[in-house]
């Protein structure tokens, strides 16, 4: 308990000359010295505390942020291509497979369309090709001369040598083509969820954006928890966890950990009991109690003073004097620490020097 020392005083002399008396006949008398003692009342100095009975608790404190907890960042997975079109703007309402935007593959596009007339045409040849051979082939099943005969020979080796070409111009260009389509699909954002557009980063447009580099948020408000981004959650915090969220003195949500998301660096609390007045961006804090000793001698953390030799308070004399007094202590907790020796119960301590002072 604080409260403000009632008794103290700080010490002040003064001389007063005492009056001289007697005669005045040819010699004086000495002058007698008398000391008064006045005090001032030092009370207002500081506050003190008293080494009073409680609990100690050590807590690590974790943030958490009410928000809708469907969203999604996009952004391209190549780059080297110029951000030529984006078709929606902020606060659009777009479907889950919806394009949103798109780089520029125009060469690439006109590569594949190339290719696919070359494919084309030689799917033609390979299959007259064929044929031509099948034809040569059956002719030598037949009864002929040796000129004849070879003459026929030559031709099958010839238009087998032709179907390799064919056949290898069609790979290349289907081989070609395949890396275009890939390209061609990664120039393309689409919008993974339901939802509504935000934060388009138009200073991209007309650049060349860097491979993650975040185009447009879409964020569905449908569903919406608190969350967590603090390092410490990922330590303590467990899927199926109850934790109490603390949002004033007064005011507090109990929840349960649904999700620990370690590739989107946030922990989730869905609500036991949904608050349908509960603001978005609303700040909640999660106290998780890692020590606690119960029922010991504390002072408050303010009070005591550490160095690497040992632990103190400072107290005050009865004659006002702020004197050091080394202390033990057993557990530091988040708001006291525990004191296992070196203070009686409610002896005080100073908490701090008011200032009046300087």
């Amino acid at each position: 308990m604080i409260m403000k020392q009632t008794t103290l005083k700080r010490l002040a002399c003064f001389a007063a000359l005492a009056v001289m008396t007697g005669g005045l006949a040819g010699c004086s008398q000495a002058e007698e010295l008398k000391l008064s003692i006045s005090s001032e009342d030092v009370s207002e100095d500081y506050s003190m505390v008293e080494a009073d009975y409680g609990d100690v608790v050590l807590e690590e404190s974790i943030s958490c942020l009410y928000s809708q907890i469907n969203e999604e960042s996009l952004a391209f997975n190549i780059e080297k291509r110029e951000l030529t079109h984006i078709y929606v703007a902020d606060g659009d309402t777009v479907k889950a497979g919806q394009l949103v935007a798109k780089l520029n593959v125009d060469d690439l596009e006109k590569k594949l369309r190339d290719n696919d007339d070359l494919i084309a045409q030689d799917e033609l040849l390979i299959e007259e090709t064929n044929k031509l051979i099948d034809y040569y082939e059956g002719l030598l099943k037949g009864s002929l001369g040796l000129k004849r005969r070879e003459e026929i020979e030559f031709k099958v080796s010839d238009a087998r040598q032709q179907l390799d070409v064919y056949e290898n111009e069609k790979h290349d260009c289907e081989r070609e083509n395949r890396e275009f389509a890939d390209i061609i699909e990664k120039s393309k954002l689409y919008a993974g969820i339901d939802g509504t557009v935000s934060n388009i980063n138009k200073s991209l447009i007309g650049t060349k954006p860097s491979k993650g580099s975040t185009v447009m948020r879409i964020i569905n408000t449908d569903h919406c928890s608190f969350v967590s981004r603090d390092k410490e959650a990922f330590v303590y915090l467990k899927v199926g966890d109850s934790v109490r969220i603390d949002i004033s003195e007064e005011k507090y949500y109990n929840a349960t950990v649904i999700e620990v998301d370690t590739v989107g660096e946030r922990v989730i609390m869905d609500l036991d009991e949904p608050d349908y007045s509960l603001k978005m961006s609303t700040r909640g804090n999660i106290n998780i109690e890692l020590e606690r000793a119960d029922n010991v001698l504390t002072l408050p953390r303010e009070a005591v003073h550490t160095t690497e030799d040992m632990t103190y308070v400072y107290i005050l004399t009865d004659s006002g004097v702020r004197e050091l007094k080394q202390i033990e202590t057993g557990l530091m907790g988040t708001k006291l620490v525990e004191i296992k020796s070196g203070l009686l119960p409610y002896e005080q301590v100073i908490l701090r020097k008011t200032g009046r002072y300087t």
